[in-house]
């Protein structure tokens, strides 16, 4: 083992102490962090998806001001700052997503997240504004060999890559297992500068490459950030070590074996403070993108129970954090590039194929 520093990176905070440093004792019910719809809200929430239907706009248009909601609407500010400012995520539950069509499911959750980020990114390299996660029955592929987004199986803890926030929609659950699991980035921070901040200065050190497997030239950055007065964890474990059966390019570098010790140390200190989201149908989810790592374990559908996801990368222009340089360009790819068009996938289409460079991206 490396001989162990004993301080942090030069400049840094030796402990933080923030509402975002917290653990699953905190939270010992899903009442902590979840709105539940009074029956006035689901009122206002079905009177303004018929109005703004009335309008002939396309769904995309939602916004605030075309989709208002005066009962429920100082609220969603609140969680909006609690995201941002407060122990960065929260969730609301009480719609049936069985009584809606997908477009009305979709509409509800635009009108919904329009209140919390007004901005919407691109996810994929077709423009595709929804992701839709759910097990690719028409896949001939193996579970192991397939995207998350298209699997049953577990996948550890990490961010999604450079949007600010992360924004689900449960539309089913499982037969059995497909929890999802959060953990505070800065709990895990405190963790690693108490005991092992010789780990932090390897996450904080500009020399991990991104497997990007030819989409653009290999490039190196840090996972771990301290900018604008906020702890920024940007953690993709896949795309710096491969899966099972999609190895890491041998083209690139090998990651040390302090590196590895790093992501692994990561991994387990989330898992011991994590808080599990049991996602029930028609809960909408929001998570504080670089403060909070999420996760999910292996799951089962049958006939009648099939776990169903949609994803939305959202940004608040008024409360985003400050970004690094490093992940400046891809957060603006993500929300303000005008080259490639939208996608309003709205619909779940069955996949049949994937392209390989989608098992390195959450």
């Amino acid at each position: 083992m490396a001989a162990e520093p004993n301080s942090v990176c030069e400049g840094w905070p030796t402990a933080l102490s923030s509402s975002f440093v917290w653990d699953h004792e905190q939270f010992p019910n899903e009442d902590a962090y979840t709105h539940n719809l009074s029956a006035d809200e689901k009122i206002e929430l079905d009177a303004t998806l018929t109005a703004f239907k009335g309008l002939g706009l396309d769904g995309q248009e939602v916004n605030r001001q075309n989709f208002p909601l005066p009962i429920l609407q100082e609220r969603l500010r609140a969680y909006c700052l609690e995201l941002h400012r407060g122990r960065g995520f929260f969730s609301v539950r009480g719609l049936d997503p069985n009584a809606y069509s997908p477009e009305d499911n979709a509409i509800l959750f635009l009108g919904i997240s329009s209140y919390i980020g007004e901005r919407r990114g691109k996810q994929d390299a077709q423009g595709n504004m929804f992701t839709h996660i759910r097990n690719a029955t028409s896949m001939k592929a193996s579970q192991e060999d397939r995207p998350f987004k298209d699997s049953t199986t577990a996948q550890g803890f990490h961010n999604d890559i450079f949007c600010d926030i992360l924004a689900m929609q449960s539309r089913s659950q499982a037969a059995e297992g497909g929890r999802h699991f959060i953990a505070s980035a800065l709990t895990v921070y405190n963790q690693l500068a108490l005991e092992r901040p010789d780990l932090l200065e390897a996450l904080a050190t500009p020399n991990w490459t991104f497997d990007n497997r030819g989409r653009a030239q290999p490039k190196k950055r840090a996972l771990l950030f301290y900018h604008g007065g906020h702890i920024i964890l940007n953690f993709v474990p896949q795309s710096l070590v491969g899966l099972p059966n999609t190895t890491r390019s041998t083209e690139l570098p090998p990651l040390s074996p302090l590196q590895h010790e790093a992501l692994e140390a990561v991994q387990r200190i989330s898992e011991k403070h994590q808080v599990a989201l049991t996602f029930k149908p028609g809960d909408l989810t929001f998570i504080n993108n670089w403060a909070i790592l999420h996760a999910r374990e292996a799951f089962r559908d049958d006939l009648v129970n099939q776990r169903y996801l949609v994803r939305m990368w959202l940004k608040n222009d008024l409360l985003a954090w400050k970004l690094p340089n490093p992940l400046q360009e891809g957060n603006k790819k993500i929300f303000h590039d005008k080259s490639m068009a939208e996608n309003w996938n709205v619909a779940y289409i069955p996949r049949l194929r994937f392209d390989i460079r989608e098992c390195f991206t959450p």
